[in-house]
């Protein structure tokens, strides 16, 4: 009976998804939210290897590296900071960190604001004013792990700005044996879109940049445009983007859906745009500002989401916080309860 009661909630929850029927926020899910860092947490990315998890968020000088307890337990056993700002350019700001292991080799993306004598003023396509602004400034980056060893040291291997465009939250997306940068660009101030661009390898960037989302919706551009924090999402032969949508301290921060719907990832007439936003506050459960999301694949097949939120509505009197919650399929589509 409670494996039926789950699949039918689960179904109803895929609907409500689909139609907009509902507001998606006030329908509980069997799997409840559960913060797992209260102090502090934002852009939080968990991956696990060899039997051990490891912890990194957004700290701003720097970048950190925790080994942990477990993925729901954020009790540290080792930590080490592998990175500062005031290197390689980097004057600060260094935002949204994540691990990757491709190869043999341990690779982090994040993003950064550089001093302005060191690297090239970035190119906001569609910028009305060209007055100096930091956003010009900030661009993604590549350390690469100079042994297996995650704790171990890492080399800066570059800037990664697909067609000059200055840019944040940069991640990584696999298909058919290629590597993908997708990241949001400024197009303008306050003006943030989705890009991707073909991969040489995981620190060199091949071809054109090509825009696959843009702010369109209503609940995409509450105080002011954004489509940021893509985190890719793998689930049998489908891929999906989820992207945060809306200004973080809006109010409305939440996150939409892109659907691969064919093989060309190159081609914006791929990804289908969720009309609905998929993921967002949840009043009931003091749970608010959610968004920037990253994903957890577990050996035993389960599928966990990652990301911030703060316990309250006012952004200014409130951390963000690391959050956990197993993720559902309808199929091989994701329902966010």
């Amino acid at each position: 009976m409670a494996a039926l009661l789950k699949s039918v909630s689960v179904f109803l929850a895929f609907i409500i998804q689909i139609t907009g029927i509902f507001s998606l926020p006030f329908i509980p899910g069997e799997e409840f939210d559960k913060p797992i860092d209260t102090d502090d947490g934002g852009d939080p990315f968990i991956v696990e290897d060899n039997g051990n998890t490891y912890y990194t968020f957004t700290t701003g000088g720097g970048i950190d590296i925790r080994k942990i307890v477990s993925y729901n337990d954020t009790t540290v056993i080792e930590q080490k900071t592998v990175y500062w700002a005031g290197n390689d350019g980097i004057d600060g700001q260094i935002w949204a960190p994540e691990i990757h292991k491709i190869g043999n080799r341990w690779y982090i993306t994040a993003c950064a604001l550089f001093r302005k004598d060191c690297v090239e003023k970035g190119r906001m396509p569609e910028a009305k004013s060209f007055e100096e602004h930091d956003d010009y400034y900030r661009y993604g980056f590549v350390l690469e792990s100079k042994t297996e060893d995650v704790f171990g040291e890492y080399e800066f291997k570059g800037i990664l700005a697909p067609d000059g465009l200055n840019n944040i939250d940069g991640t990584y997306l696999k298909k058919d044996g290629k590597l993908y940068y997708i990241c949001s660009a400024y197009v303008d101030i306050a003006h943030q879109c989705i890009y991707i661009c073909e991969m040489e390898n995981p620190y060199t960037l091949t071809g054109n940049a090509v825009m696959i989302s843009r702010p369109e919706y209503k609940w995409e551009k509450n105080g002011w445009y954004v489509n940021e924090g893509p985190a890719v999402l793998y689930k049998g032969d489908k891929i999906y983007i989820i992207y945060s949508a809306s200004g973080y301290s809006s109010g409305e921060y939440c996150m939409g859906m892109l659907t691969l719907k064919n093989n060309d990832v190159m081609n914006p007439k791929s990804w289908l745009k969720n009309i609905n936003k998929v993921y967002a506050k949840k009043p009931y459960d003091s749970i608010y500002h959610t968004g920037h999301c990253s994903f957890l694949y577990r050996d035993n097949g389960e599928t966990f989401m990652v990301y911030h939120a703060t316990d309250n509505k006012d952004f200014t009197k409130s951390r963000r916080c690391t959050y956990i919650r197993k993720l559902e399929f309808f199929g091989d589509f994701p329902v966010f309860m």
